[in-house]
């Protein structure tokens, strides 16, 4: 009796512990059947645990974000809280690794867990979508670069709330490519771009614009530096600044920065290059140089209108200026291309257009009368050192303190 005793009990103890409902719970992060969700805050392993690779695509792990993440090798898979499925698959290729599918989050969720150093990543973005601000930052990884680009169509993609909708650090590129539109909103004073440490580029068929705030920071003043290079595309309407120099290098190869309530260009410290495109019609000089080096080779500075200077106005550091032309702009009191108030200006070579020359399309300084006399409408240094007249390729230029030569008008 005793050992049938001790048999039943021993074989109560099996079946208690093979339907232990915590074991099987579905929603018990140590659960083997564990099934997370976008709302779920749950995490079934340390984000600091590598994922071991597996062929298996059914495989997934929960992130830190309650998003299913699959081994390096699989899909990624994305439960939303309304119970709907999407799936970002990685596809490898000669340019890099493509990730197709689900939205732009998920992308981003795929990248925060499985980016590695000296990759490529693409992220085709195939509809309209939705951001919220997002760091690109990827700890203990380097030289990543993230490309955005549509499957074909323009795709726009809006702030959802305040702030910068892309921060890019150090050890990462990030790329605006062809048909992608970053859309800010009225009430959003942050900027659109912050490249803090990391590299930009915007490239022909990208857009940012819509946004109350600067459209792209270069660099922290105090902090980091950063680099942005827009080979083309458009920065557009936005209710400030165009671009803000703070600390780093922008070299301006093509492209149009125009129509923003603001500077198009506001260079407050770093090297701004510019070699081709445009910078017209903004509600500030083109460029202004609060500190800082400008070198202009290429390209045109037109239609923007300010009180002074308003193609570009030279508050301090240098601008040079050896091609391209600045014509169309318009000032109310002095400078209608170029306004010196300190600093070190030098053309040798380009073409600064002037009313006197041009009244048709020169730079002007004007009131409600019309055109200003010794106002300085293509350059204006001081009272006795401006140019009213066309400064073409062949008048050299220059100011420094107190010093000028060249051609002046008076």
């Amino acid at each position: 009796m005793v050992l049938r005793l001790a048999f039943y009990l021993s074989f109560l103890a099996f079946f208690w512990g093979c339907s232990d409902p915590e074991r099987d719970n579905p929603t018990d992060p140590g659960s083997n059947n564990f099934v997370g969700s976008s709302s779920s805050i749950k995490s079934s392993s340390s984000n600091d645990d590598k994922p071991k690779p597996s062929s298996s695509s059914e495989t997934q792990v929960s992130s830190s974000s309650g998003i299913n993440l699959p081994s390096s090798s699989s899909n990624y898979v994305e439960q939303s809280s309304g119970g709907t499925t999407v799936t970002v698959t990685p596809i490898k290729t000669d340019d890099g690794t493509i990730l197709r599918g689900g939205n732009l989050a998920a992308k981003l969720g795929w990248l925060e867990r499985y980016a590695e150093s000296h990759n490529t990543y693409i992220l085709e973005i195939s509809a309209n979508d939705n951001s919220s601000s997002r760091t690109l930052q990827y700890s203990g990884a380097i030289d990543i670069t993230i490309i955005l680009r549509s499957d074909a169509k323009n795709r726009i993609i809006k702030l959802s709330s305040n702030g910068t909708m892309f921060t890019v650090k150090t050890n990462v590129t990030f790329i605006l490519d062809n048909n992608i539109t970053l859309q800010g909103h009225s009430q959003n004073t942050g900027v659109l771009v912050n490249v803090d440490g990391g590299i930009f580029i915007m490239n022909d068929g990208a857009t940012i614009a819509g946004n109350s705030g600067v459209a792209v920071i270069v660099g922290e003043q105090y902090g980091n530096s950063g680099t942005f290079t827009m080979n083309g595309g458009i920065i557009s309407g936005n209710s400030s600044n165009g671009i803000w120099l703070r600390k780093g290098e922008f070299a301006m190869n093509g492209g149009i920065i125009s129509d923003n309530s603001g500077n198009g260009v506001y260079l407050d410290n770093g090297t701004f290059s510019m070699t081709d495109g445009t910078i017209s019609g903004n509600s500030s000089s083109g460029v202004y140089v609060n500190s800082g080096t400008f070198s202009m080779t290429d390209g045109t500075i037109s239609s923007n209108t300010a009180n002074r200077g308003g193609g570009v106005h030279l508050n301090s550091g240098i601008f040079s200026m050896r091609g391209g032309t600045i014509t169309g702009n318009t000032a109310s009191e002095y400078g209608g291309g170029v306004y010196r108030n300190n600093g070190t200006f030098t053309k040798t070579g380009g073409t600064i257009t002037g009313y006197n020359s041009d009244p048709n399309g020169g730079n002007m300084v004007k009131d409600g009368a019309g055109a200003m006399i010794r106002r300085g409408h293509a350059v204006y240094i001081n009272a006795t050192t401006r140019k009213e007249t066309t400064a073409g390729q062949e008048d050299n230029l220059s100011a420094n303190g107190s010093t000028t030569t060249g051609g002046w008008d008076a």
